[in-house]
């Protein structure tokens, strides 16, 4: 590794509302075993001490760059603000809560630096305090975007990229960075939209311990592992989207996988009325509007208006 390839890596660090952890990720990302790289902190107008700590570690630290949003815009806004602010080829995305391993940068460039096609590149995620790790089935550091797509990204609603990763600037700005629509799940959507422009990278170790630790009064939306309608909307409609751009409706095969796209749409919005329905969770019904789209098929319409009814 060149002992200056630190000089080509921008950390951008998301952060809002995160006083009482902000200091230990910015610790974990000073220590480090690169050297050179540069440390952008954007604060999203944070209510608590989160700025003032941001300033007092910058004069100790001149790597560290504080920023604030003009105003609070959300992650997705957040990122594509903090990226704005250098130039520098790699852009590592990492967020207020969690902890980075000191090889974490060395490994992600490597990877980029070693796949010239390579978009973007994750690794496995630890969870903070437990033996826990997220792991995905890859074979490679590098792995096709089409096979990502095909086989990690389209298949499940959950994501196998957890937030964080290091991105190459160049595949960023073709992609146009986050799109806010998507809300805080922008980042499936940029990691679907970059995997069909470009290889993936992967390091099949766990590079980041996740805290998932949210104050008391953090926006519910954001709230880790939160159950919503609204959460699901964006993830069909990222789906949706991506799908219809990656295989279109151009033949017999394409409408027939779109097709069962919206039957699996469905069918998972009607799991989780009737899940409501058998838990005695009105709530859940009475606000399933929220999880509505264009792609919904009649029939789930039909189920969704006959309990709604009920319940009201």
């Amino acid at each position: 590794m060149k002992p200056d390839i630190g000089r080509k890596i921008t950390v951008c660090l998301l952060t809002y509302n995160h006083a009482h952890l902000i200091e230990s990720t910015i610790n974990s990302i000073q220590h480090q075993t690169l050297s050179e790289y540069e440390i952008i902190v954007s604060d999203d107008c944070s209510t608590d001490e989160t700025w003032s700590i941001l300033q007092r570690l910058s004069v100790v630290d001149s790597r560290i760059h504080p920023i604030r949003t003009p105003s609070n815009l959300g992650m997705p806004g957040n990122a594509n603000f903090a990226v704005t602010q250098s130039e520098r080829p790699y852009i590592a995305l990492l967020h207020h809560d969690d902890i980075c391993r000191p090889d974490l940068l060395e490994k992600w460039i490597g990877v980029m630096e070693r796949h010239s096609e390579v978009c973007f590149v994750f690794n496995e995620y630890g969870v903070e305090g437990s033996d826990f790790v997220w792991r995905e089935t890859l074979q490679s550091e590098c792995i096709a975007g089409s096979d990502f797509l095909e086989n990690h990204l389209f298949p499940r609603w959950g994501c196998a990229v957890r937030g964080t990763a290091m991105v190459h600037r160049s595949a960023w700005d073709a992609a146009g960075g986050m799109r806010p629509e998507f809300g805080l799940l922008a980042d499936i959507d940029l990691w679907m939209r970059l995997a069909m422009n470009g290889a993936v990278g992967y390091v099949p170790e766990p590079l980041l311990f996740l805290k998932n630790d949210r104050p008391e009064d953090y926006p519910d939306e954001y709230k880790s592992l939160r159950w919503s309608w609204p959460r699901h909307r964006y993830l069909y409609e990222i789906h949706a989207e991506n799908r219809l751009t990656y295989y279109g409706l151009k033949n017999f095969t394409a409408r027939l996988q779109w097709l069962r796209f919206r039957l699996r749409l469905s069918m998972e919005t009607a799991k989780w009325l009737t899940y409501g329905v058998v838990r005695n969770k009105p709530d859940m019904i009475t606000s399933s509007n929220d999880s509505e789209t264009a792609y919904d098929f009649m029939l789930l319409r039909w189920y969704r208006r006959f309990l709604q009814r009920i319940y009201y």
